[in-house]
């Protein structure tokens, strides 16, 4: 009988679905052994590609750089540091923004109190074909950052 079954093109379906279960079964648990890694802010260094709709081009660019809990960067006038916090799942956050006084007159100015704002907003985050995308509540884009250049030319 397992002869006929075998023999049979329902038999040689139900082995083929049963070969494509113990396959998939194996790759997840592949899965679940290896899981994809979280997205990382930390250890790269970002410039300022867009603010809202607006695209810049700024020299030198407006940058963010993360460590362990500190982000700092430049802000078009002045150095700027805080805290922030950044889950695996685009939780994200930034505490009280600190930033050198140089004095800032006209469209620098303004460029940068609009980046503080934007970047007190910020809530969400997301690292999509080597962009960070840093988003509000409701998942706008409020800003999209470029890996940096390094200083031959090469992204990092």
């Amino acid at each position: 009988m397992l002869k006929k079954l075998l023999s049979s093109v329902t038999g040689q379906i139900l082995i083929v679905l049963l070969g494509l279960a113990i396959v998939s079964a194996c790759s997840n648990l592949d899965t679940q052994a290896n899981p994809k890694p979280a997205m990382s802010v930390a250890g790269t260094q970002w410039e300022l590609h867009k603010l809202g709709k607006d695209t810049l081009t700024l020299a030198p660019p407006i940058s963010i750089n993360f460590d362990s809990d500190r982000v700092a960067g430049y802000s078009g006038c002045n150095r700027y540091f805080a805290s922030y916090t950044a889950s695996g799942d685009g939780v994200f956050g930034v505490g009280p923004i600190g930033a050198t006084k140089m004095a800032c007159m006209g469209e620098g100015g303004q460029l940068e109190q609009r980046y503080f704002e934007e970047l007190g907003k910020a809530n969400q985050y997301g690292i999509i074909l080597n962009q960070l995308h840093l988003m509000d509540a409701k998942r706008n884009v409020l800003m999209v950052f470029n890996v940096a250049k390094t200083e031959t030319g090469n992204n990092k």
